[in-house]
C-alpha cells in the first residue's frame, strides 16, 4: 500500500473528466490497446475504454491529457491504484476537467448562424475526388439525418477511412449539439446505440458513446457556446483545423442538428433509395473487442 501512494504522489500529472479519472482506480492490471496514432493511445479495460493523450493531441473526452510526446509508440499499460503506467512512466489525475456541452437555446437562429448547406460545401471542397466522401455528403442522405430519420445511420456509421470513420464524425457532432439542446431522445439516437458497437471501429464506438453522454472535445462545446454571441466564426475556425476531416464532420453534424424540423412536415422526406453503398469498403474497419 505504502508502495502504491509513493507512486500516485511521483507520478506525472495528467488532467482528465471524474469519469476517467475512476478508471484507474481498483487492483493493479494490464490493459489492452485498441488503437494508435502518433498522438493518442486508445486503451480497453473490461467493457470500458480510455485515451491517453500527447500534449498537442484532440482533447477526446475519454483521454488522459499529458504533457508527453510520442503516446503512440507507448508498447505497455497498466491501470489501477490511481494511476496509469505507460511504458513505465506513472500517470496519476491532478486536474479534473469537464467534457459536458453547454445547454443552448433552441432556437431557429442558430441554424442560420451556422447553415449546414455552407459547411458541406467546405467539407465537399475539402476532399474533391474522393468518392467515398462524396456519397456520405448527398444532400439527401444529410437532409435525412437532419430530420432524425434512421436510416441515416445505416448509411453513414462506420463509413469512411481512419480510427474515426466521416460518418462517425458526422454522427457524433449531431448526438452533441441535440443532447445540448435539450433534446435526449430520437430514432438516430436509438440506432447509433444499438448498432456503433458492431459497426464501426472500436475507438469510433467509444467516441460515439461519449457524444451520446453529451461530451465532446473542447473546440466543438466552445463553437456550440458561442451561439447568439460574439467569437462564432474563430469557434468554427479552430473546429474546423481538428483532424484531417473530423472537425469538419463535427461541424456538419452540429449544423445539421441546430436545423431540426420543427413542425411535423410530411410534405418532404429525404430520398435515400438512391444511395448506393455497396461500393463502401469496410473492411478495414477493427471492430474486434467489442463492448
Amino acid at each position: 500500500m505504502t508502495q502504491a501512494i509513493d507512486a500516485v504522489a511521483t507520478a506525472l500529472p495528467v488532467a482528465a473528466t471524474p469519469a476517467v479519472a475512476a478508471l484507474l482506480e481498483g487492483p493493479r492490471r494490464s490493459a489492452v490497446v485498441v488503437g494508435r496514432s502518433r498522438q493518442a493511445l486508445y486503451l480497453r479495460d473490461g467493457e470500458r475504454y480510455l485515451a491517453v493523450l500527447d500534449h498537442d493531441a484532440v482533447a477526446v473526452p475519454c483521454g488522459l491529457r499529458t504533457t508527453l510526446s510520442g503516446v503512440g509508440s507507448t508498447r505497455r499499460v497498466e491501470l489501477g491504484e490511481g494511476r496509469c503506467t505507460i511504458d513505465g512512466t506513472d500517470l496519476a489525475v491532478r486536474r479534473f476537467v469537464d467534457a459536458s456541452v453547454p445547454p443552448v437555446a433552441d432556437d431557429p437562429a442558430h441554424a442560420s448562424a451556422l447553415p449546414w448547406r455552407r459547411v458541406a460545401e467546405d467539407l465537399r471542397r475539402h476532399a474533391p475526388g474522393d468518392a467515398l466522401a462524396v456519397s456520405l455528403l448527398d444532400d439527401d442522405l444529410l437532409e435525412a439525418l437532419r430530420r432524425d430519420d434512421p436510416r441515416a445511420v445505416h448509411l453513414l456509421l462506420g463509413r469512411g477511412p481512419g480510427l474515426t470513420p466521416l460518418g462517425d464524425d458526422l454522427l457524433a457532432g449531431w448526438l452533441v449539439a441535440r443532447h445540448a439542446l435539450g433534446l435526449r431522445d430520437g430514432r438516430v439516437r436509438t440506432t447509433v446505440a444499438r448498432l456503433a458497437p458492431t459497426r464501426t471501429t472500436v475507438v469510433s464506438a467509444a467516441l460515439l458513446d461519449d457524444a451520446l453522454s453529451g461530451h465532446a472535445i473542447p473546440e466543438l462545446s466552445a463553437l456550440l457556446r458561442s451561439l447568439g454571441g460574439p467569437g462564432l466564426s474563430e469557434r468554427l475556425a479552430a473546429l474546423l483545423t481538428v483532424g484531417s476531416s473530423s472537425g469538419l464532420g463535427l461541424a456538419l453534424g452540429a449544423a445539421l442538428a441546430l436545423d431540426r424540423p420543427r413542425h411535423t412536415d410530411t410534405s418532404r422526406h429525404a430520398d435515400t433509395s438512391h444511395l448506393d453503398t455497396s461500393h463502401l469498403d469496410t473492411s478495414h474497419l477493427d471492430t474486434g473487442g467489442q463492448r
